[in-house]
């Protein structure tokens, strides 16, 4: 071999340990820090768009619990099962001293309270707070993250699930689906609440006392204009009625007649509603 060739050789390989150096020293560290970064990640419509979602569950209803868990992976979403407040607890509701309400009512009244209060606590933005008794709308990721987009920063309460079409000003459109300003929101198997939202009702309810059902007392809110409220026009989860499933709240005035969603997950997954069977 030539000094000529060596000398090339050289030059050839120490270009090639050059390149090696520069594959080692910049792709090295992302190999190690890759499967960390894909171990933490989550869905990002695991929330629905919201800091937080609870479910208010009774701790002996395992069966609503069962159901509500079968929702949540089919639809790929994160419930947090809050342990609700029974109207068997007679020492905690008699503590409150809920004048003019049954026991169940009383029993419900807390359960919502008692998490506005966790919001607050937990330094969350918002939260999603469902009923254990639902169905949800297949699209439901869709629906909520298009027109919740369009909600006003000021927002206290955003009504994704109620009984009656409410009529007002458009604010967005997602399909058959669209954001208006509440006009008379009903019951709350299906709302948001934001921060702002849950420190007026902490500091406005009067929970030893209240005059109506948690229901009622934040729609007459949202009648005064106390509370900023938006709603979706048509509703993206119903409650879910079976003969074996009874209300927890006997002497509540739910509504009975035919309800149906566009695309319902209960369906998809095989389930059943009372009028199913007539």
């Amino acid at each position: 071999m030539t000094q000529q060739t060596k000398k090339q050789t050289l030059i050839f390989a120490s270009i090639i340990l050059f390149m090696l150096s520069c594959l080692t020293i910049f792709y090295f560290p992302i190999m190690l820090k890759e499967p960390l970064e894909l171990k933490k990640s989550k869905p990002l419509n695991d929330t629905l768009g919201f800091d937080h979602v609870f479910v208010i569950n009774l701790s002996y209803r395992l069966d609503r619990r069962e159901d509500m868990q079968e929702i949540a992976d089919f639809l790929g979403l994160d419930f947090d099962f809050f342990p609700a407040v029974t109207r068997f607890d007679r020492k905690l509701l008699n503590k409150y001293n809920l004048a003019g309400l049954s026991n169940a009512q009383k029993a419900c009244y807390l359960s919502h309270y008692l998490i506005y209060k966790e919001i607050v606590k937990n330094g969350y933005k918002n939260a999603l707070i469902l009923e254990d008794d639902i169905d949800v709308e297949f699209e439901i990721s869709r629906i909520v993250s298009d027109l919740s987009r369009a909600l006003p920063d000021n927002w206290d309460i955003f009504y994704i699930a109620h009984y009656n079409y409410e009529k007002g000003e458009i604010l967005a459109e997602s399909g058959e689906f669209r954001l208006i300003k509440s006009t008379n929101p009903i019951n709350t198997h299906g709302y948001a609440v934001s921060a702002r939202g849950a420190r007026k009702l902490i500091k406005d309810l009067d929970v030893y006392k209240p005059a109506y059902p948690i229901d009622v007392e934040l729609t007459s809110r949202v009648h005064s204009g106390f509370v900023r409220s938006y709603s979706i026009d048509r509703t993206t989860m119903i409650q879910w009625k079976t003969y074996d499933n009874p209300s927890d709240i006997p002497d509540s005035r739910p509504p009975f007649e035919r309800q149906e969603l566009l695309n319902s997950t209960r369906r998809i997954l095989g389930y059943k509603q009372m009028w199913d069977y007539d």
